[in-house]
């Protein structure tokens, strides 16, 4: 049997000759799927724009909070283009018509091209940019004006920037200790907007005006005459669809708005609307761009589940704000923006049923579309909507085309065209930070059943045949209705790829379910096999602004995903559903650092809390599977084993570290990691035997002092040093990661070559892939001190040296020099370990996932000349120390995978094939890899049409011919001859 496997093993590996390809170019797109997401759009920086004065159609662009500035076509909600900055709160704004976009973010300002998104100059500045302002006349052309401001600085700097160059063309200094709200212009000029403190006064706003061609401050405008104390939160900002600036602030009841136009020296006050509820929670404001002498302000007041609206009109030149009408308050969410066409401002509100256009002169509606969903209620039940920028086009007297985009509450976003909804981007799924493959019901299922069946007696294994067929029947007629439709699709060699969510697992395992969740508090589900389709989306937990939901991992068991939490919270949800089942915040008794949980007796998750300093306790009495062993860390760099007994965990082994030593990676193999055989064929056709273990574990660790990395290999069990690595010089601030398989592990740093030889270039340092495979001994055919010993154990080793220590394995260790940083490592995973695994990287620096096929990284490969015609038969070749990232290997190919963190692999039911999904602070990636090629399945490129026909027209020739066979044999014997 062993023979017969490794025979097996052997005939893959020739695989490995074959040219590598991650994908093929005919499975692009279909085998793949890839949720190209921007994040949560800001409300501030999100705006409809024309990206050229000639261009008649607007883009959509949006600064999101996970400081990605982006294109998005109105029409089908495509990314036409995106770009990732620096993590940091950002501004975005452009001019009507205007082909640049100006960014800011922290100390930077980024000018792009709008409509390919190309990086046209950028500058940067230590201090922080508080404001942001764009200006194009005819005397200072383009012009970018900010302000900036360090933290703990009293001095705050206005700078013009040239538009078409970023060069720095003047600067002016305010060191009064102000704080800076807004830089603005209109067409009366350039207006630094502040909060005033005195020393016995209240908080005033100050206006200060500055001449735009060279920053000379004029006279400064103090506000608040009636000395109400400002509250940074009563200065209403303009929103994201307002056209014309000007500054608004309420009172503390906010009954009272006070409107100041820039360039003048009054202030307007306005009664809001005192019958409409007792209190208004927030108001916004809305704004059309000057019409004549006229600006239309649209007032949005909210209390608690009402909202109204007021309209007014503002003479610019006399200062005088008149009412026109107001809209009635309704119950539920709504989102009002402003849109002008034809020198006229219309209002348009967007509500949970319905979207209703106003104009500016009346109070009538001029128009009214109930929404019509495209089915995205498992999207966006009970969200509510945060904003909308609307686009009104007016074709004839009533006839009217409205866009809008809106902003939810989730942090999705929509565009409604005339009520029904074009389109539905799912922004909330950005920030995954943990996910999990989930089997359904399928064969894997019915081969657990079949083992069932074969562990109990005849009588029990009857009865339980006969109910899983009485239960299959039930699903005859549902697969009789399906069948033609499958054979048809299975003739013309199409995958069937239907709207309708099946979470039935299909024949070859593809239709898997991802579990994932996300830093701002929700939980969903895709379906791999249907182009990542989502199942639901829900608000799994309330998480406050600027915080993170702390989710650690997920688990599924027996159709439920439980989600563990920082501190010993844990949640169970139905993957099918998306429903809670049960949820704690946390241990009654005490806060945990993390939870980790365990598989007891019953096969049912449960969790184990792991104090500050390493320790284990367990909240309630369980029972574990034998032998059960958990590792932990504590803050003084201390790796501890613990065997995990019915109501305590007993303290196994310890590994201290040096105390200036910090563990930066840790590793273990992975829970299914299935050894297909125990040795190595060699060409020769002798065998090398795997140094296999289960309870593998690597911990790679930096010295501050020294810059000394070494990675230690140990046994779990036992806590024994099984082998060790070092490397000088090693640059601690770049990614480092590590990844265990099978009788191999690898991992990468940033550091100097250990060793070189001829072959190796002249640079000795530069990013690195580290490779070691162990084995038993060096010499085939030997077991070493296991020799013929059937069980090993870590704990009673079979072989021990002199000094009373287990005997190391023969480690074959090799380095590459790769061209770009690898921050994170794993492998691919199949359903029996037959087919070689491997190693899939995440390249940050190339926005891509790699698959270095294992035969690559071999450190067998021969230095410093070529194979032998053994080593040629095994799949070996002349080793080089530069390893260059092969295009074919990129999984994500074309396609550009932006926020990547991590990657999970699953098997399915064809040994060839493993499937994959990545996921991070932005995209998601998912895909399917066959490490040597698609050997268990047909391609797309196989004719199935002309194969039935060349079936059939054989089956036809044979019924003609053989009478006639038939007849002449006949004929021979009757005739003798």
């Amino acid at each position: 049997m062993r023979f017969g496997v490794t025979c097996l093993a052997s005939i893959c590996l020739g695989f490995l000759w074959c040219p590598a390809s991650a994908i093929y170019a005919d499975e692009a797109y279909h085998v793949d799927f890839h949720h190209v997401l921007l994040g949560h759009p800001q409300p501030r920086s999100t705006f409809l724009h024309r990206p050229s004065a000639s261009s008649k159609a607007s883009l959509l662009y949006t600064f999101s909070d996970r400081s990605v500035i982006g294109a998005v076509n109105p029409k089908d909600g495509s990314v036409v283009w995106r770009q990732q900055l620096n993590p940091g709160n950002g501004l975005l704004k452009a001019l009507d018509g205007d082909s640049i976009l100006i960014s800011a973010v922290n100390g930077a300002v980024q000018a792009w091209d709008a409509a390919e998104g190309r990086l046209l100059w950028d500058w940067s500045i230590s201090e922080q940019i508080k404001a942001l302002e764009i200006v194009k006349s005819h005397d200072l052309g383009r012009a970018v004006f900010l302000v900036t401001k360090e933290e703990r600085s009293t001095k705050a700097v206005i700078r013009m920037l040239a538009g078409d160059s970023g060069a720095v063309v003047w600067e002016y200094e305010d060191e009064s200790g102000d704080i800076p709200l807004s830089l603005t212009s209109t067409e009366a000029g350039l207006f630094y907007i502040s909060i005033h403190s005195g020393l016995l006064q209240a908080s005033k706003i100050k206006v200060t005006p500055l001449e735009p061609s060279t920053g000379r401050a004029l006279s400064s405008i103090i506000l608040n005459a009636d000395k109400d104390v400002i509250d940074h939160n009563l200065i209403i900002p303009p929103s994201l669809s307002s056209a014309y600036p000007l500054l608004l602030w309420s009172d503390r009841t906010r009954r009272s708005l006070r409107i100041h136009v820039l360039g003048s020296s009054h202030v307007i006050t306005t009664k809001l609307a005192s019958e409409q509820a007792k209190n208004i929670d927030n108001i916004r404001i809305h704004t059309s761009s000057r019409i004549g002498n006229t600006v239309n302000v649209l007032i949005e007041c909210q209390s608690g589940d009402l909202h109204w609206s007021e309209a007014y009109q503002l003479d610019v030149p006399s200062e005088i704000l008149k009412k026109t009408y107001q809209l009635p308050a309704l119950q539920g969410p709504a989102a009002y923006s402003v849109a002008v066409h034809s020198g006229i401002a219309y209002y348009v509100r967007n509500t949970k049923q319905d979207v209703t256009l106003f104009s500016s002169l009346s109070d009538r509606a001029i128009g009214r579309w109930p929404l019509q969903s495209k089915g995205h209620d498992h999207l966006i039940k009970s969200e509510g909507i945060r904003c909308a920028v609307s686009e009104v086009v007016v074709r004839g007297a009533s006839t009217f085309a409205v866009r809008s985009a809106i902003l939810l509450t989730s942090g999705d976003w929509k565009l409604i065209h005339n009520g029904e909804e074009s389109w539905f981007r799912p922004e909330s799924l950005s920030g995954v930070v943990a996910a999990a493959w989930a089997d359904t019901d399928g064969p894997q299922s019915l081969a657990d059943e079949l083992a069932a069946e074969s562990h109990g007696n005849i009588a029990t294994a009857y009865v339980h045949r006969l109910k899983r067929h009485a239960n299959d029947l039930r699903n005859f007629p549902q697969w009789a209705t399906s069948l033609p439709q499958r054979i048809i699709n299975n003739l013309q060699g199409h995958e069937r790829h239907t709207q309708h969510l099946n979470l039935a697992r299909d024949s070859f395992g593809f239709r898997k379910i991802v579990v994932g969740a996300t830093d701002s508090g929700r939980l969903f589900a895709l379906q791999a096999g249907v182009q990542g389709k989502i199942i639901w989306n829900i608000q799994a937990s309330k998480v406050e602004t600027g915080q993170q939901w702390p989710v650690r991992r997920i688990e599924i068991n027996h159709g439920i995903a439980q989600v563990h939490i920082l501190g010993g919270g844990f949640m169970k949800v139905n993957i099918s559903h998306g429903s809670v089942i049960d949820h704690q915040p946390k241990f009654a008794e005490q806060s945990y650092k993390i939870t980790v949980g365990l598989l007891d007796s019953t096969v049912s998750s449960v969790s184990v809390g792991i104090n500050s300093d390493g320790t284990v306790e367990l909240p309630e009495p369980i029972s574990p599977k034998p032998k059960t062993i958990i590792v932990t860390q504590d803050e003084q760099m201390t790796v501890r084993g613990w065997t995990v007994g019915v109501s305590k965990a007993a303290l196994a082994w310890t590994f201290s570290l040096q105390p200036n030593e910090k563990v930066v990676s840790l590793a273990s193999r992975p829970s299914k990691d299935p050894i297909a055989s125990i040795g190595k064929a060699l060409g020769d056709r002798n065998v090398l035997y795997k140094f296999l273990s289960p309870s593998i574990l690597i911990i790679g660790t930096v010295a501050a002092d020294t810059s000394m990395a070494s990675f230690y290999v140990l046994d779990s069990v036992s806590g024994q040093l099984v082998h060790t690595q070092t490397h000088p010089n090693v640059d601690a601030t770049q990614p480092i990661s590590s990844v265990v398989s099978e009788n191999w592990f690898a991992y990468s740093v940033f550091s100097e070559l250990a060793e070189t030889d001829d072959t190796s270039p002249s640079v000795t340092r530069g990013y690195q892939i580290v490779v070691s495979e162990l084995f038993e001994s060096l010499l085939p055919n030997d077991r070493g001190v296991r020799g013929s010993a059937v069980n090993s154990s870590s704990l009673h080793p079979v072989g021990v040296d002199g000094d009373g220590r287990s005997e190391s394995p023969y480690v074959v260790s090799q380095t590459y020099l790769v061209p770009a940083a690898i921050s994170f490592m794993t492998v691919t995973s199949t359903l029996q370990g037959i087919t070689s695994r491997s190693l899939l990287c995440i390249v940050p620096s190339l926005n891509s996932v790699i698959a270095i096929p294992r035969a690559i990284t071999d450190p067998r490969r021969p230095v410093g000349r070529d194979a032998i015609a053994a080593e040629a038969e095994e799949g070996l070749f002349r080793h080089n120390a530069v390893l260059e990232y092969n295009p074919k290997w990129a999984l994500n190919h074309v396609r550009e995978v932006l926020g990547i963190r991590q990657v999970i692999t699953s098997p399915s039911l064809l040994e060839s094939t493993s499937l994959v999904f990545a996921f991070g602070t932005l995209d998601m990636f998912g895909t399917r890899v066959a490490p040597i090629g698609g050997f268990d399945i047909l391609g797309k490129g196989f004719n199935k049409i002309q194969l039935v026909g060349t079936v059939a027209a054989l089956a036809v020739g044979t019924g003609i011919l053989a009478p006639l066979v038939r007849r002449k044999q006949t004929d021979t014997r009757w005739n003798g001859t």
